[in-house]
């Protein structure tokens, strides 16, 4: 196995055993005993990337989601998945954009800036 790989094997580890990890992991088991919410949180997901990574006004379209999924989003159990999947989320982009800052890897191929 190469020294990449084994590095990659330990970086999932210390995921896994983050507390960032685990209680996503607990949150994920507890919103799977309520398909209903799940499916509905799973759509406010599925509308709230779509609407991030579009060229729409973001201030507008994020207000009359969370309008629309308000009563949704405001289920303690629907609140803390979405909280635990936000703050996984923001340890996975902070690894990547670490690994991409420190590697001489070009993404702004249009001349637009990635990030």
């Amino acid at each position: 196995m190469s020294q990449v790989q084994e590095m990659t094997n330990a970086l999932v580890e210390a995921i896994e055993e983050s507390e960032e990890y685990k209680k996503y992991q607990e949150a994920k088991k507890k919103i799977l005993q309520y398909p209903i919410l799940k499916e509905k949180a799973d759509e406010f997901r599925r509308r709230n990337y779509e609407f991030q990574n579009s060229s729409t006004d973001h201030f507008e379209e994020g207000d009359k989601l969370w309008q629309e999924f308000g009563s949704v989003t405001e289920h303690p159990v629907v609140w803390e998945y979405l909280t635990a999947e936000n703050a996984l989320c923001r340890i996975l982009r902070q690894v990547s954009f670490h690994l991409l800052e420190k590697l001489d890897f070009e993404l702004n191929f249009e001349n637009k800036e990635v990030f």
